[in-house]
């Protein structure tokens, strides 16, 4: 599991720092992890399938322990990695990335930016950074203070908040049923959040005030809409989520959740949780048993070079990514490790221009990767590319330059005639 800061482009940025001022449920980092981005991509498209949805439905991992998910200005749904953790099987977390689908598809962030340009009574800067997104967790003092500057609007948005979470729960659970599935965890799911909610000093009845359903009201609902005869509970999900939660906690060093898992789960996140405590053998030791018994699971092996990495033993790390990278050719994180990790001290110039030619896929795909980058500018470097080299000192200043400055550095680069450098301005502008 490997993390990078959000980097992308100075619009972006901006736009990611007010949400932060702004709300407790911030995200600082990202996740990225192959093995859960696979899993959740398959779950969407389950989700995507049965309800007739033509269009791709964007998603990050956040690293925030915070159980909660929502959907951005941008319809790009986050995932923090304390709602995986929580998650008691597959279905809990399929529930949830319905839910916030659901706002998607039922155009509600539209809606919400649209209730924003018809009144004249608030801060729509402040307003638009706090509903960006349907948390499950929203702290409902944030719709009581200065960026409401009336009374009576705070109530209409609240209702209008409520309506459009409760359209968005009977969404996720018409979902479930369109997939006869079901399960308890949902309800655990919720009872968590609500017990740590009380945790956090806030009462039912300020949960009540809040912008999302009242908990009681949504179990009953879910009590009451579970129509779906049968229930296929996908085992083969089920496993492959258990093993990317165990992986989750293990990193997160959860010890109250660790302790209720099962095996082998239970070992594999104590391998990780071992290693992020110092004991590299006893974590090898252990990691190395589960590999045994489980190799058709190549993930394992990922984990192994993740944690092989973090302690220096570089060269034996990029021999497992290797391994995995074979199993997986799409695994592109593995590939961003061994690409970073390229010694070109010794090689000669045709070696060089062969691995910045081989590698240009990571490039348009992690631009704003600064590992990727910085490599990037090595090569670069030796073989004296000096358009590359002001391109990718250009993306690294991204975040200190003027809106103004940005656009006439974009429009410098149009005159060239490299066909990557201009594949690249079209990304970036598609994004910014």
């Amino acid at each position: 599991m490997k993390k990078k800061l959000d980097g992308g482009l100075k619009k972006i940025l901006i736009f990611f720092l007010f949400l932060i001022i702004s709300s407790k449920n911030s995200y600082s980092s990202q996740i990225l992890d192959y093995e859960t981005e696979e899993f959740i991509n398959e779950i969407l498209e389950d989700i995507i399938k049965v309800n007739k949805i033509n269009k791709k439905i964007k998603f990050k991992i956040n690293d925030n322990e915070e159980i909660n998910a929502f959907v951005d200005i941008n319809n790009v749904i986050h995932i923090n990695s304390g709602l995986i953790i929580y998650c008691e099987d597959y279905v809990a977390l399929l529930s949830v990335l319905a839910h916030e689908v659901g706002h998607i598809d039922l155009n509600h962030i539209t809606l919400r930016k649209k209730t924003i340009e018809n009144s004249k009574k608030y801060n729509t800067l402040g307003i638009l950074s706090v509903i960006a997104g349907s948390t499950l967790t929203q702290d409902p003092h944030f719709l009581q203070g200065s960026i409401l500057t009336s009374a009576a609007l705070s109530n209409q948005y609240i209702v209008l908040s409520k309506d459009q979470e409760m359209e968005a729960d009977l969404y996720a659970l018409e979902t479930l049923n369109l997939l006869n599935t079901n399960s308890k965890s949902i309800q655990i799911l919720l009872e968590t959040i609500e017990h740590q909610l009380l945790n956090k000093g806030l009462s039912r009845e300020q949960q009540r005030i809040s912008t999302h359903p009242y908990f009681a009201d949504r179990i009953l609902l879910i009590d009451n809409f579970k129509d779906s005869k049968e229930n296929n509970f996908n085992e083969n999900y089920n496993e492959r989520f258990n093993y990317i939660r165990a992986k989750f906690i293990g990193y997160s060093n959860n010890e109250e959740i660790l302790k209720k898992l099962n095996e082998p789960f239970k070992t594999y996140a104590e391998s990780i949780k071992k290693a992020r405590n110092g004991k590299l053998k006893m974590s090898l030791q252990t990691l190395n048993e589960i590999i045994k018994s489980n190799n058709n699971n190549n993930f394992l092996l990922e984990t192994k070079a993740d944690i092989l990495f973090s302690y220096g033993y570089t060269n034996e790390a990029i021999r497992f990514y290797k391994k995995n990278l074979e199993e997986d050719p799409l695994n592109y994180y593995a590939q961003i490790r061994i690409f970073e990790t390229i010694e070109i001290k010794n090689l000669s110039n045709s070696d060089i221009e062969i691995i910045f030619e081989k590698n240009k896929d990571l490039l348009f795909k992690y631009f704003n990767n600064k590992n990727v980058l910085i490599k990037y500018i090595e090569l670069a470097k030796k073989l004296n590319k000096k358009e590359w080299l002001e391109f990718f000192n250009f993306i690294l200043s991204i975040n200190n330059i003027e809106k103004n400055v940005f656009d006439i550095e974009i429009n410098n680069f149009k005159s060239t005639i490299n066909r990557d450098i201009l594949k690249l301005i079209n990304i970036i502008e598609n994004l910014s």
